[in-house]
């Protein structure tokens, strides 16, 4: 990126730490095996969906644990689901199931208008 462009506040980076800087250096050598490359790819989701995760919000939960103590933890505030953006963001699918069990997912198709060139919703599949 350069230094002239500012990303919106929303937007937040995977911080560049070693062991993602290794994983993007697998998948982008141009002699990594298919193979290695959905292995490597599907680590570099779990770590975006893990990192996503930590910008939900959460309350305060108190509870039991199996040796009777009391633990003063955190639960997410609502329930999650997720959307996937059909032939973009299908491959990020298997790594947010695993993160979330029973999460539901829903679908969206944006397509490019031939027309206006500008994205449009041609298909979306309820949660």
């Amino acid at each position: 990126m350069t230094d002239s462009y500012t990303l919106p506040e929303q937007v937040k980076l995977l911080t560049q730490n070693s062991q993602l800087k290794g994983l993007m250096t697998i998948i982008r050598d141009k002699d990594t095996p298919r193979a290695d490359f959905i292995f490597y790819a599907d680590r570099i989701i779990r770590l975006l969906v893990e990192e996503g995760l930590n910008h939900l919000p959460v309350i305060d939960k108190s509870i039991t644990t199996p040796t009777g103590n009391d633990y003063k933890g955190i639960a997410f505030e609502g329930r999650i689901c997720g959307v996937s953006i059909m032939r973009a963001g299908e491959a990020m699918e298997q790594g947010l199931r695993e993160c979330c069990r029973s999460v539901r997912i829903g679908k969206i198709l944006i397509q490019r208008d031939e027309e206006t060139h500008e994205p449009k919703v041609m298909n979306k599949s309820a949660l």
